[in-house]
């Protein structure tokens, strides 16, 4: 039987306070201080913040009240990750983690010692987020290289971006890829001089190839794989994130994991566009048929846009840019496509009142994307909807424009900058230029702070750290006048992150009536440099005000 008690249930006390109660008015203002109770207390009822104020906060307290004693450590909101891949991370916990790899011998180690422990001969050998240009050899891995060490094995392993997989020889023969095989729209395969497939593959439509003969995930994986990267999320203080690219079976075992209370954080959907699984034609079709919109859920499953990959990145020369690659000169990249069939999807979504959600890391790829913004805009009035833009490079000033005229957010990941090592592909200027989250916040564009995790690692410190120091794989620090202060790091994986999935009135400050999604730290982040931001640990995170990790 439930009884209502007129005092709060928790009281966090002797804390250091960083509130972000700041509203989107504001931080598109300029404004960026926010309320700070340094020996403060957050009074807790239910899942809700009742109060938050200096002192100790016992008149909110009763007999029954827990009292928290944090001891003068730090207290921010829960965090949020507005772009990743959750599941597919928790799913790559089991595959050969390669982004520790100095050198191609180190993946290709790796790759061995996996098959040697593997007593089926057939099964897959699954590798992740390996990265030749911070290898000291900068040597390639292919098909050949793979078969030597993985026996009779099928190999597919993807690299750090997400956007190109190798395979061997033996995963091509059973995807039936031979000389003969076609590019599939969106996506390409690569090639020896002789026209045979090397292992190479582009971007999702191409590797989707390999990726339709590995074995399918049972529902009873995926539940294992959400509770798994749920805990390790929570350790980085991560209490909700926006997980792209999800298939219908991956959205089943959300909603059994928290049946389950196996979920430990808010999941943000998106229904994934890829026009390897159907035309666009069909996707429009799909829409149509959809029971479900942006903000069809609960406060911890629910959907939130129609997400597209449009194009690819630099260091592949996949990225769509307005001039042709410094590496690549031969191209300028591609999208997955037309800008016509971009359009008519934003056009279907603006219909709805669906959020578009769209990757586009190319300046030219960015073109498309608020053109078809624009047209969508011209008889459906779609500013509330907040269109965003996944990655946004490489702006220009007149991009920026057109981001403050349509109330367009973006989605930023500075550890990528920070360790993918592109800046050797790309000119000056864009390494500059690369992901100017300070730029966003001077112009008034919302800016969420992200991981594209498991690309990188979720942490939002090294996330904050590299978005303060811009300081890259070369050691040098590009575009020093993008660089973002403490307090505008904060407020990109909190408040700015909230707003890009429509939760800026629940989440994303320590505010009275808002959620309790709480992150207890050593480090006072505002009085603290960019290396001690990046070695953040955490103490403990609340989630609906119940303590989900505790270090």
């Amino acid at each position: 039987m439930y009884t209502w008690k007129p005092y709060a249930d928790k009281i966090i006390f002797n804390a250091n306070i960083y509130t972000v109660d700041l509203t989107i008015p504001e931080i598109q203002s300029g404004k960026t201080d926010f309320k700070i109770f340094k020996n403060g207390f957050i009074a807790i009822k239910e899942n809700r913040i009742i109060a938050t104020d200096n002192g100790d906060g016992k008149e909110y307290a009763g007999r029954d009240t827990e009292l928290i004693d944090v001891k003068g450590a730090t207290v921010i909101p829960g965090l949020m990750d507005s772009h990743m891949h959750a599941l597919f991370a928790g799913i790559a916990l089991r595959a050969v983690a390669m982004e520790k790899c100095t050198c191609l011998d180190d993946m290709l180690t790796g790759i061995k010692e996996r098959a040697e422990k593997e007593t089926n001969p057939d099964s897959w050998i699954i590798g992740s987020a390996w990265n030749e240009l911070a290898w000291k050899d900068g040597l390639k891995p292919d098909a050949k290289l793979l078969d030597k060490v993985s026996g009779t094995h099928p190999v597919a392993a993807k690299r750090i971006c997400g956007h190109v997989l190798v395979a061997n020889t033996k995963a091509m023969e059973l995807a039936g890829i031979t000389k003969d095989t076609k590019d599939p729209v969106g996506g390409q395969i690569g090639r020896n001089e002789d026209g045979t497939p090397n292992g190479w593959f582009f971007e999702q439509a191409a590797f989707s190839l390999i990726e339709s003969v590995c074995p399918p995930e049972t529902e009873e994986t995926l539940i294992t794989a959400i509770k798994r990267i749920g805990s390790h999320m929570n350790s980085k203080g991560i209490t909700s994130v926006i997980d792209c690219n999800l298939p219908y079976e991956h959205t089943r075992a959300y909603l059994q994991a928290l049946k389950q209370n196996k979920l430990t954080y808010r999941s943000n959907l998106t229904f994934y566009l890829d026009k390897a699984e159907g035309s666009v034609d069909y996707h429009l079709n799909r829409i149509d048929q959809m029971m479900a919109v942006t903000g069809f859920g609960n406060n911890m499953i629910k959907f939130n846009g129609i997400k597209i990959l449009l194009d690819g990145v630099p260091a592949m020369g996949t990225a769509f840019m307005r001039e042709n690659y410094k590496h690549m000169p031969e191209t300028r990249g591609f999208t997955t496509i037309t800008q016509e069939e971009l359009t008519s999807i934003c056009k279907k979504a603006a219909q709805y009142k669906w959020q578009m959600a769209i990757h586009a890391i190319g300046d030219a790829a960015m073109d498309n994307v608020l053109n078809s913004y624009k047209e969508a805009s011209v008889q459906i009035d779609t500013s509330e909807n907040r269109n965003y833009i996944i990655h946004a490079v490489f702006p220009h000033q007149d991009q920026l424009e057109a981001f403050k005229e349509m109330n367009v957010p973006v989605t930023v990941q500075p550890t990528i900058m920070g360790v993918m090592g592109e800046e050797a592909c790309l000119t000056e200027e864009l390494a500059d230029n690369n992901q100017p989250a300070g730029w966003y916040f001077k112009n008034g564009i919302i800016c969420g702070g992200s991981s594209d995790f498991p690309v990188v690692d979720c942490n939002p410190f090294l996330g904050m750290s590299k978005a303060i120091t811009r300081v890259c794989l070369d050691g040098k620090v590009h575009g020093k006048e993008h660089c973002v202060t403490p307090s505008q790091a904060l407020i990109m994986w909190t408040m700015a992150s909230a707003y890009i999935s429509h939760d800026e009135e629940k989440l994303g400050s320590i505010t009275p009536g808002k959620i309790a999604d709480l992150v207890v730290i050593d480090t006072p982040l505002l009085e603290s440099t960019a290396e001690q931001i990046e070695n953040t640990k955490v103490l403990k995170t609340f989630l609906d005000g119940k303590i989900v990790y505790q270090r």
